[in-house]
């Protein structure tokens, strides 16, 4: 047999070199999380990605800068995360074990390892919470933190002067007024499924079903009736109990409404928004059945059914309903894909820094059931869609995960 030339053999190897590399699997993810401007998800392995704002060191990636990352960046840390919750501007997710680790923004000690700061020098990595306790659920709100105990008692720690805490003051520690910078029990007997963190309220639903709130009742966010709604000095330091005898599974306070999951799977929601306020008990969102899960945006929410159809309502100026328009709807519109998913987020922020004028936005993320890639529609200003550009979509598009 008749030897080859020596470059045959050489272009040969470059031939079988590129037929058997092979590419990075993809990401497969199990849930997601929407903050203000930055959206974070947690893998079946157990990693944390964020992308979107890192303003405050919100994306964990060990850094903080003002450029949109369009892309998922992996949190800088090698442990295994189960739950995961991005706040406004911070982060917080729960490790196996129930350990609670925070990054992000710190001006109200929301990130509760002891310390109250952030610039110059956020924390851009993720901090044990300073405590022993161990946690079952976790929320990052605005300036503040909720957690519930492995054996069913909540606590808060961060910002409290709207007694958003729960703990029967609207004060902090000595070195600290505006806050208290370490886990606090909310001042309750009760046990708790799941306590939620707020902008300056949060939330919580009882073993036996019950819907508790408290902090600032403006625009009706507690659900505690149209009294407390227009008492501006109304805040309740303590849990409070939503009006009526709804069972719910669990309830998500945002900035100015709170929304909850019934047990016979119907959507309630009570507030309002900053420009008016709807309804101060709650009040079933007609239209869906059959709901698995529930979400809450600023100005929009929405939900998925056992079929993992995903809905959602609200305003719609940047196409975070999905549904293919910019039309605002108060009754949930199918978002517009066959897609089936198993995780649902709704984001968005707001600027109320000119006088006379408020601008908002708004976007969604979801987790599709069958491959465990995310989804995302709205806005993109931050790059929250990750797709690898700063334009907004009306519909899904799908992150870039690998």
């Amino acid at each position: 047999m008749k030897s080859l030339p020596r470059v045959g053999l050489l272009l040969l190897g470059v031939f079988h070199a590129r037929v058997t590399s092979t590419s990075p699997e993809p990401l497969r993810f199990v849930s997601v999380s929407a903050g203000a401007d930055h959206v974070c998800a947690v893998t079946d392995g157990g990693d944390a990605y964020c992308w979107g704002s890192n303003s405050v060191g919100q994306l964990g990636n060990g850094a903080a800068d003002s450029v949109p990352h369009a892309t998922p960046i992996r949190v800088h840390s090698d442990v295994k995360f189960t739950a995961l919750s991005a706040g406004f501007t911070h982060t917080c997710a729960l490790e196996r074990d129930g350990r609670a680790w925070c990054w992000g923004a710190n001006d109200t000690a929301q990130l509760g390892d002891g310390t109250t700061k952030n610039a110059p020098t956020p924390t851009p990595i993720p901090v044990r919470v300073n405590t022993d306790l161990k946690f079952k659920t976790i929320a990052a709100g605005g300036g503040h933190t909720c957690a519930v105990s492995l054996d069913g008692i909540g606590y808060c720690w961060g910002g409290n002067w709207h007694g958003q805490l729960g703990v029967g003051d609207r004060d902090g520690d000595g070195s600290a007024p505006c806050c208290y910078r370490l886990p606090r029990p909310i001042r309750t007997e009760l046990r708790l499924r799941v306590a939620v963190a707020a902008g300056i309220s949060s939330c919580a639903v009882a073993m036996d079903g019950k819907a508790y709130c408290w902090g600032s009742p403006q625009e009706g966010r507690l659900g505690t009736g149209a009294a407390d709604a227009a008492n501006k000095g109304a805040d309740k330091t303590i849990p409070t109990a939503v009006a009526g005898d709804i069972s719910f599974v669990t309830v998500l306070p945002r900035a100015w409404h709170t929304c909850g999951l019934s047990s016979t799977h119907e959507v309630f929601c009570w507030g309002g928004d900053l420009l008016q306020m709807k309804s101060a008990i709650p009040e079933r969102v007609t239209g869906l059945n059959d709901v698995s899960t529930v979400t809450t945006g600023h100005f929009h929410d929405c939900a998925l059914t056992g079929g993992g159809t995903a809905f959602c309502w609200g305003t719609n100026a940047d196409g975070e309903l999905g549904d293919g328009t910019t039309r605002d709807s108060a009754a949930p519109q199918r978002v517009a894909t066959t897609r089936r998913f198993i995780s649902i987020a709704a984001g968005g922020n707001v600027d109320v820094s000119t006088p006379g004028q408020v601008a908002t936005w708004g976007f969604s993320c979801a987790v599709a059931a069958d491959d465990g890639s995310v989804l995302c529609w709205g806005d993109n200003r931050h790059g929250v869609l990750g797709n690898g550009s700063t334009e907004r979509s009306l519909t899904p598009v799908r992150v870039v995960n690998q």
